[in-house]
This record gives C-alpha cells, sequence and structure tokens, in this order.
C-alpha cells in the first residue's frame, strides 16, 4: 500500500475538522502543510505565494474554508 502524501492528508484533516476551522476560519484560504494549518489568507494568490516561500513549489496545499462539501468537491466536465 503506497503511503499517503501530504495533500491525501492535508484534505483528509479538513474534512475531518471542517465544523472547528470553518468557525476559526470561515471565507479564508488554509494554507497546509499534512495536518498543518500554517495560515490563513484572505486569498489563494496570497497563501499560495507564502506557501512557495516556506515550503517550495508543490511542498503545501491549499484549501478554501467554507462549509459543506463545495469545499473539497471538483466537478470536471
Amino acid at each position: 500500500m503506497a503511503e499517503k502524501n501530504i495533500h491525501d492528508i492535508a484534505l483528509e484533516y479538513f474534512i475531518a475538522h471542517q465544523k472547528e476551522l470553518v468557525d476559526k476560519y470561515n471565507g479564508k484560504c488554509l494554507l497546509m502543510r499534512g495536518a498543518k494549518v500554517v495560515g490563513a489568507f484572505d486569498s489563494m494568490n496570497e497563501a499560495d505565494l507564502e506557501g512557495i516561500r516556506q515550503f517550495g513549489d508543490g511542498n503545501f496545499s491549499l484549501q478554501n474554508c467554507i462549509p459543506g462539501k463545495e469545499a473539497y468537491t471538483s466537478w470536471i466536465f
């Protein structure tokens, strides 16, 4: 079985703790590294730039902190 990557861990953490995260950071973009919230930003761009600065491109996750499945569900047509 393959080891989970930081992105899978971040998503699982977000889903498991979504209510408490939304209570604290509603409407923010979360910069996450694994199961840790590193920061909360007003825009995806701000969070992305800080993630690149701290961890390098691709070594962190960004998560819109909103209630509901829409926060972590993508529709591809």
